[in-house]
């Protein structure tokens, strides 16, 4: 899973040659924040997940959805039904896009459009029994690749990270609302 010229797994990324400036460093030349390693890699984490993780979980998983595919199906996994609108709003995109979107991931099979009984004028996406099934493979690929990711660790570590992207994820969600 290593990438040619990225550090060995576990690695810490390599010091700035000498007299180079900290990319997220408030004071240029000066000391370093405690803060600064965690901004860098944690920035290193999401280009990760961003660039890779979607290509990693699709293979692994041999589902053929795209990532807006694998976002729609854990999204009505996490949710339940919900009006097409609502889906946009939740993962963050505009109508048109989820539109075009949605109609892969129905014409696939894996979600359907449901009478709404609430409005008759809308209709309700909700997962199939195959998209069920592809939700759950996706899972567990990427429960494998976090695994995976994690093998060399001590159980401590693990625990540990956990932990604290727990209180990062609730500090995170907190702020959003």
């Amino acid at each position: 899973m290593q990438q040619a010229g990225s550090p060995a797994h576990g690695a810490p990324t390599p010091a700035p040659k000498s007299g180079a400036t900290e990319p997220y460093s408030r004071s240029p030349g000066g000391p370093l924040s405690p803060a600064e390693p965690l901004v860098r890699y944690l920035g290193g984490v999401i280009g990760w997940a961003r660039l890779r993780s979607f290509e990693l979980i699709l293979s692994r998983a041999g589902v053929d959805v795209d990532r807006s595919g694998i976002v729609i199906l854990t999204t009505l996994h996490r949710i339940g039904p919900m009006r097409m609108s609502d889906l946009a709003v939740d993962i963050g995109l505009d109508r048109s896009t989820i539109s075009r979107q949605v109609a892969a991931v129905v014409r696939s099979g894996h979600v359907q459009k449901m009478n709404d009984s609430a409005d008759a004028r809308a209709s309700l996406l909700t997962l199939t029994a195959s998209g069920q099934a592809a939700r759950k493979k996706l899972a567990d690929a990427w429960h494998d690749i976090v695994l995976d990711l994690v093998a060399e660790w001590t159980t401590e570590e693990q625990t540990q990270l956990g932990r604290l992207l727990g209180k990062l994820v609730i500090q995170m969600r907190a702020d959003a609302d």
